[in-house]
């Protein structure tokens, strides 16, 4: 007897064949079992496919049953077959099932054997099967089991014939499947399903159950036929390998698909009771690795692991949702609860871990989300949870961010920013401004810095500050910091040709610009292909660049400076070490923030740093720049003092490029 599955079509495209069928038939399942090329119907007699199909489908149409018999010529020879099956339906689409079974020599005329040989054919393969047998009158009374019945469950023949499935301690959930309405077979004639069972030891075990019911010629019902297989095996593996995907090898904690699962589940079953979602991040935890050892690391990680699980109630799971990343489920948990436990998780992160015998310390950020009040599903709420997290890192990493629909319009936002900066950089839609800046004492234009704008075709212009950020997280700053620059080397040529002097232009650098290896290797090819001497370029490094300069950074500073660039620290006096960048990097110009201008004469505070900064700076031998400066009486403060340059509203606002060369003829230039 051989188990099988196929397509309800006269390809008789098999899924599934007992591997037992190569001691048969003389071929494998594997050789059988195709969707193309119709292997197994091609072992039939011709014609006899398609005569059989049919017939097959007016069986069914009296009922879900059908028997036919027939030829295959196999490697072994001639088997004559009567195939039992059944329809069912899987996945939207009619399969058949059933039993093959195997006649040794074909019969010597075309006519099916007789119904005797045939019954004694069926009881013969019965006894022989692998498969357990039971047969079971309406009124749950075991009439018949094979050998394999007793050989799986341990039952005898004799134990179980004529007693009832609910009077034998092992088999009373077969009972249930024949007689509970949640299992269907009380409103169908068939049902098949996985199912767990003990045996008379009562040892657990898996059976794959097919069960039909059976009926008179009248269609009054009278028997129960089932068929199983034990499939313990299969389903410890698939238990074993379930374990393995649904769980992180590091913490044994639950992973991300673990976690998503356990979040779907409370959406489906958790009714109308609040809970939260928290994600938990490691900040810097790169830098731990990278000084300490990835192995380090992870025992960091496991140490984090059960202090963040030791600190969840009966209504909290963990699970670690990406490398140094942690979620965190609350069950029956507000917002405000939420947030307390945030700040709970927060200052347990404070508390130093003690790994490979040294304390680390670490902080880490939150992101929450409470459902149903931001998601009523898993993938808003991971989202909006997500959306915090990142909130919280960019505000400044050691914090908790709760979601907000401002956050859900920022995110919006990136991405509109993100996908048409794209098409802004190919389609002309940049453009950049230059502001000129004078020298203080003369009044000679001594150069200009360059401005980029975006020229949207439906937002109109849009500011640096609303897209720079974008393009510094997506890497598209790479490519528009090189436009940059050439359009600034263009313009500066272009203004030396018409007369205007040799004007240095300056060009602002952000910090993921230094990322891309090739940065000094294409300025330098830009200076080249534009034909401009390096000394009319002028490069602005912010503060976080240097504050956070790695040994490649430092290097390529100097071979900046090298190629004859001029290096100025942009925005100087806001942020927490200046002066030691004076000494540390191959600085030439600082920029004396405007936040120190726009209150002069007024703060006398401002007025005190600013002549401070100044004088610092002349006795370094750098050139100061002042920026924005808007008034007359600012710009003589700056005078009195010696500040060497100056730019601002005073002079002019940015101007665009395209109009550039005729608003600077009312400059006197230097010769």
């Amino acid at each position: 007897m051989l188990r099988f599955e196929r397509l309800n079509e006269a390809s008789w495209a098999l899924l599934f064949l007992d591997p037992a069928c190569e001691r048969e038939l003389g071929l494998g399942a594997s050789d059988l079992c195709s969707l193309t090329g119709a292997p197994y119907a091609s072992l039939m007699e011709p014609d006899a496919r398609y005569r059989l199909h049919e017939d097959i489908q007016q069986q069914l149409l009296a009922g879900p049953h059908y028997r036919v018999t027939y030829t295959l010529h196999t490697p072994n020879g001639s088997r004559r077959l009567l195939e039992l099956g059944e329809t069912f339906k899987q996945h939207g689409r009619q399969l058949l099932r059933g039993y093959l079974l195997a006649i040794e020599a074909p019969p010597q005329r075309a006519e099916p054997p007789a119904s005797d040989d045939e019954q004694h054919l069926f009881q013969r393969a019965v006894e022989q099967s692998s498969s357990a047998f039971m047969l079971v009158d309406r009124d749950g009374l075991v009439e018949y089991v094979n050998p394999s019945f007793t050989a799986i469950t341990l039952y005898s023949a004799d134990e179980v014939r004529g007693r009832r499935l609910s009077e034998l301690p092992a088999l009373e959930n077969l009972s249930d499947i024949l007689f509970d309405s949640q299992f269907g077979l009380a409103e169908h004639n068939s049902w098949q399903g996985e199912f767990r069972s003990r045996r008379k030891n009562l040892e657990p075990y898996w059976g794959q159950l097919s069960i039909s019911k059976v009926h008179d010629d009248a269609g009054k019902l009278t028997h129960y036929i089932g068929i199983y297989e034990d499939i313990t095996e299969t389903k410890l593996a698939q238990q074993r390998i379930e374990r393995l995907a649904y769980t992180d090898n590091l913490t044994r904690l639950g992973n991300r698909p673990a976690f998503i699962r356990s979040l779907e589940q409370r959406f489906a079953h958790g009714g109308d009771k609040p809970f939260s979602l928290l994600l938990v991040d490691i900040d810097n935890f790169k830098r731990i690795n990278d000084s300490l050892g990835h192995q380090t690391g992870d025992k960091l990680l496991v140490s984090l692991a059960k202090r963040l699980r030791n600190s969840l109630g009966a209504n909290g799971s963990l699970a670690r949702f990406a490398s140094n990343e942690f979620a965190v489920l609350l069950d029956d948990t507000d917002l405000a609860s939420g947030q307390a436990f945030a700040t709970q998780i927060l200052h347990m992160l404070d508390k130093p871990l003690f790994v490979d015998n040294q304390l680390i310390s670490i902080t880490g950020s939150v992101g929450l989300a409470c459902a149903p009040l931001h998601g009523e599903d898993p993938q808003t709420l991971m989202k909006h949870a997500g959306l915090a997290l990142h909130k919280a890192k960019a505000n400044g990493k050691h914090q908790a961010q709760v979601f907000t629909e401002a956050l859900n319009a920022e995110a919006h936002y990136k991405l509109f920013v993100e996908n048409n900066l794209r098409r802004a950089l190919t389609q002309n839609e940049l453009e950049v401004f230059y502001q000129p800046k004078l020298c203080l004492k003369s009044g000679q234009l001594r150069g200009l810095e360059a401005l980029l704008r975006w020229n949207h075709p439906d937002k109109g212009m849009i500011r640096p500050d609303q897209f720079i950020s974008v393009a510094e997280e997506t890497g598209l700053i790479i490519p528009i910091g090189k436009w940059v620059v050439r359009q600034a080397c263009r313009m500066s040529r272009q203004l030396a040709a018409l007369g205007l002097g040799e004007l240095q232009v300056a060009i602002n650098l952000s910090p993921k610009q230094f990322s891309d290896p090739d940065l000094v290797g294409s300025i330098a090819s830009i200076l080249h292909e534009e034909q401009l001497s390096a000394r009319l370029l002028e490069l602005e490094l912010t503060e976080s660049l240097l504050l956070d300069a790695t040994e490649d950074t430092r290097h390529q500073l100097t071979r900046l400076k090298n190629l004859g660039l001029t290096l100025a620290m942009d925005d100087f006096g806001t942020g927490y070490s200046s002066l030691s960048y004076l000494k540390k990097f191959p600085i030439d110009v600082i920029k004396i923030d405007r936040s120190f201008i726009k209150d002069i004469p007024d703060s006398q505070d401002d007025m005190e740093i600013t002549s401070a900064v100044i004088a610092m700076a002349h006795n370094l031998k750098l050139t100061v720049v002042a920026e924005g400066i808007e008034s007359a009486a600012q710009l003589a403060f700056l005078r009195r003092h010696h500040c060497d340059v100056g730019q601002g509203y005073l002079f002019d606002q940015p101007i665009a490029g395209r109009v550039l060369i005729d608003s600077l003829r009312r400059y006197p230039c230097r010769k």
